[in-house]
């Protein structure tokens, strides 16, 4: 009999010793081994974390210790997967047992399940996709072909580097990275990962990497997949017959045994960041991963984060640059602001906030037989319903936001109001709940509200609409894209959803609505984010030779902005190094090391007590040399009935954040039984505020 450490999905932060009967299990123990235990009173999953405990148990203590039920035959935790949620663990201070659950699909959770899996492994995939592809051929021009020569080069040196291709929207980075990793999987045990910021991003690539590459098989792992799916997915990762692996964040942790190469799409978008749970950022794993297996890592972005850029400045990371459009004749759209404070005054604005101007131009985009696409990052009909009588407002009374109106159905003018926030969702009063006047009014507007105010306005064009709530599903978002794919003479409204990697050929004008709330936000990366959308938004336009002046018109009060200078002259670099400059001065980062501690609870009294207890705590600590702030509000304070308040830690020294954090993990972890009404919350590296 040997004792083994098993590892158990709980929120504690040790691991647990079970009894290995060899007689019993048949088998050695190994870390990694997927085991039934007894916790408690119920029966669940484990994992092996060490194999043969140096224990001090004496015979009697033994007895008493519980054995080890079964093992999975044929899952298990990989060597470099137990060795990066460690990593996650430590970093995110998280437990370990947490960490690793999360990396493995749910039924593998599941002991009961253990024997479907492995008849769905060795069942033949009958979703496996039956159409005829025709493998895809590049004409790579003179600066694709030189950055693919260096990542071969770097390729054959068995060492890790990381790298930024640093390209123009349509300069044809896909085009770059995929040709690399295609010379790379000549080595017959290879694999790839590539990871995208976003589901409805992943279906569009997933048809190019798979006529790149033909005969392989291309896994594509992301959180709608269904179960039977992923068990099928993480067997094949395992076996080594998935050799390219594409998917979102939750990628970061495939069980890739023989990973030669990782790319991180889009490096700069924010939905690498997870925002609860374990709060992990995939790209920052995503480099450590290669670090550990000195492997290359390549960052790909039109416009990269301002961390990415400060260490491409200090020479941390190499740069390629792809400055011309990968297509011949396409071209770059003409930036052309429009002063809103001056067309209200000349009256050249119509009641939904859209000028003379942008009229004209689209007008103009559909006698050429062209797309237009009016970009606004605010879906439903409108964010607020009020009333004229006594100023009520559509507030969430679950969170401190308010719920915004939403149509029912395109062909009714039955409204619901949704809060964003927490789900919340009702039928919107048909008169107003404090003073019952009937005659309600929203304020601003969103998707729907555009689409059905030009669908009135211009009953010739086409109207296709894209966003979150048309494109439910992934067979619907592809529909949605194939109808603008086709070239139809058409306005197209959409969120964010159509400003990544989509290969428009047919979008002459781009016009950009209510960009003005982005700029003064509280948030210190608003003007970046924004920035970094609009040039994505506009590199949607002139992407082949029959698009021969493609416009983006943006309506703005604030056309002296630095932004919207950086947009006309195309002075990217620029407005970053300015960026970066201001951050130093801030002492803001990438030049200082964040986490914020947030306390949740029904008592906002209690939040702000413990919080400033854990301060006075952490403050008394010695050799710690942090910036401590004092308890302060979440910008969306209320939510789900939970108020949320923090506090901001800050350091210049990474080290010192790590152990101020491990100081105020203990003082949570001692406090739990006294404060089980308040959930305090770890944030290291935070993006949302």
């Amino acid at each position: 009999m040997r004792i083994v450490q098993i590892a158990i999905d709980v929120p504690l932060f040790k691991s647990f010793d079970y009894v290995w009967d060899y007689e019993e299990l048949k088998t050695n123990p190994a870390r990694g081994n997927i085991v039934k235990v007894e916790f408690g009173k119920k029966i669940i999953s484990g994992i092996v974390l060490q194999e043969n405990v140096n224990h001090s148990y004496s015979i009697d203590q033994q007895g008493k210790l519980k054995k080890v039920l079964s093992v999975a035959s044929n899952i298990q935790i990989t060597k470099e997967i137990l060795q990066l949620s460690q990593f996650v663990s430590k970093y995110y201070l998280k437990p370990i047992g947490e960490v690793l659950f999360t990396t493995i699909p749910p039924d593998w959770k599941k002991p009961e399940k253990w024997e479907l899996i492995d008849k769905q492994r060795n069942k033949k995939n009958k979703e496996k996709d039956q159409r005829v592809i025709q493998e895809k051929a590049w004409n790579l021009n003179e600066e694709q072909i030189k950055n693919i020569n260096y990542l071969n080069n770097i390729s054959t040196l068995n060492k890790f580097e990381l790298i930024l291709l640093k390209g123009i929207t349509g300069s044809g980075k896909t085009a770059v990275y995929l040709t690399w990793l295609k010379e790379i999987l000549k080595d017959e045990k290879a694999q790839c990962l590539i990871l995208v910021p976003e589901i409805n991003l992943t279906p569009q690539l997933e048809g190019v990497v798979k006529k790149i590459f033909i005969n392989e098989e291309v896994t594509v792992v992301h959180s709608n997949i269904s179960a039977a799916q992923r068990n099928r997915a993480w067997g094949n990762i395992l076996d080594g017959k998935s050799r390219v692996i594409l998917g979102t964040r939750l990628s970061i942790f495939s069980p890739i045994k023989n990973l030669k190469a990782i790319v991180v799409d889009e490096e700069h978008d924010s939905s690498y960041k997870q925002q609860d749970g374990i709060r992990y950022n995939a790209r920052d794993l995503a480099i450590y991963r290669g670090l550990e297996l000195k492997i290359p890592v390549l960052l790909t972005s039109a416009t990269p984060s301002s961390e990415t850029w400060s260490k491409v400045k200090q020479e941390k990371i190499t740069l390629l640059e792809l400055n011309k459009k990968a297509k011949e004749g396409a071209s770059i759209a003409k930036v052309n602001l429009i002063d809103l404070v001056k067309e209200k005054k000349l009256k050249k604005i119509d009641d939904y906030g859209i000028t003379e101007k942008l009229h004209n131009a689209i007008e103009k985009t559909w006698k050429n037989k062209k797309q237009t696409l009016i970009y606004i990052n605010r879906r439903g009909y409108a964010p607020i319903l009020y009333c004229k009588g006594c100023a009520w407002k559509s507030n969430c009374n679950r969170c401190s936001a308010w719920m915004v109106v939403h149509k029912n159905n395109k062909n009714t003018v039955q409204k619901i109001l949704q809060c964003h926030h927490c789900g919340l969702t009702m039928k919107a009063p048909n008169a107003c709940p404090t003073c019952g006047n009937q005659d309600l009014e929203t304020i601003g507007m969103g998707t729907q509200k555009i689409e059905e105010y030009l669908e009135e306005k211009y009953p010739q064009i086409k109207i296709i609409r894209v966003d979150s709530d048309v494109a439910k599903s992934k067979n619907t978002a592809e529909e949605l894209f194939e109808e603008i794919h086709t070239g139809v003479p058409a306005i197209i409204i959409g969120t964010q959803m159509i400003t990544k990697g989509h290969d428009f050929q047919d979008i002459e004008t781009i016009i950009v609505l209510d960009v003005d709330k982005s700029l003064y936000s509280q948030d210190f990366r608003a003007v970046e984010k924004i920035f970094s959308q609009l040039v994505q938004v506009a590199g949607r336009a002139g992407r082949t030779k029959t698009i021969e002046a493609p416009n983006i018109y943006i309506q703005t009060e604030f056309t002296d902005h630095p932004m919207f200078s950086a947009l006309e002259n195309d002075n990217y670099d620029q407005f970053l190094t300015h960026i970066i400059e201001e951050r130093k001065q801030l002492k803001l980062p990438p030049f200082t090391y964040q986490a914020l501690i947030v306390a949740e609870s029904i008592s906002e009294q209690k939040n702000l007590e413990i919080l400033k207890d854990l301060k006075e705590y952490l403050q008394n600590q010695k050799n710690t040399q942090v910036d401590i702030s004092d308890p302060y509000p979440r910008v969306l304070q209320r939510q789900s009935n939970k108020d949320r308040h923090q506090i901001l830690i800050e350091t210049l020294d990474r080290t010192k954040l790590q152990i101020i954090l491990e100081k105020a993990l203990d003082y949570i972890e001692t406090s739990k039984k006294n404060t089980r009404s308040i959930r305090l919350t770890i944030d290291r590296d935070p993006i949302q505020f």
